[in-house]
């Protein structure tokens, strides 16, 4: 049985060489930022590809589908998204939903 629960935003970056630290240290304010001011927003992890040092995916939990939505669509989230981009050569964003998890 399929059953709906979280739903989780994700960034894909693949950051440009060189400014991978640099990127991380912006990524980690907009992180901190988003769950100060964002409503909605549990928590956010940022993990890094073992083969391609310059891939990043960035992912964390939400309340609600429009708790993403009004973050997305804030002026901080635009500033913070375009100093990412200069570091990038692609970003992407997405919205998943949990459909089933296993625990031990």
């Amino acid at each position: 049985m399929i059953r709906e629960g979280v739903i989780f935003a994700f960034g894909y970056f693949t950051v440009k060489a060189g400014r991978e630290e640099q990127f991380l240290e912006k990524w980690q304010e907009f992180a901190q930022w988003t769950l100060n001011h964002a409503k909605g927003a549990r928590w956010m992890y940022i993990v890094r590809d073992n083969d391609d040092p310059q891939l990043f995916v960035a992912y964390g939990p939400w309340e609600s589908l429009e708790s993403i939505a009004e973050w997305r669509q804030s002026s901080k989230f635009k500033a913070a998204v375009a100093e990412l981009a200069a570091l990038c050569d692609q970003i992407d964003e997405g919205t998943m939903t949990e459909v089933n998890h296993v625990k031990r």
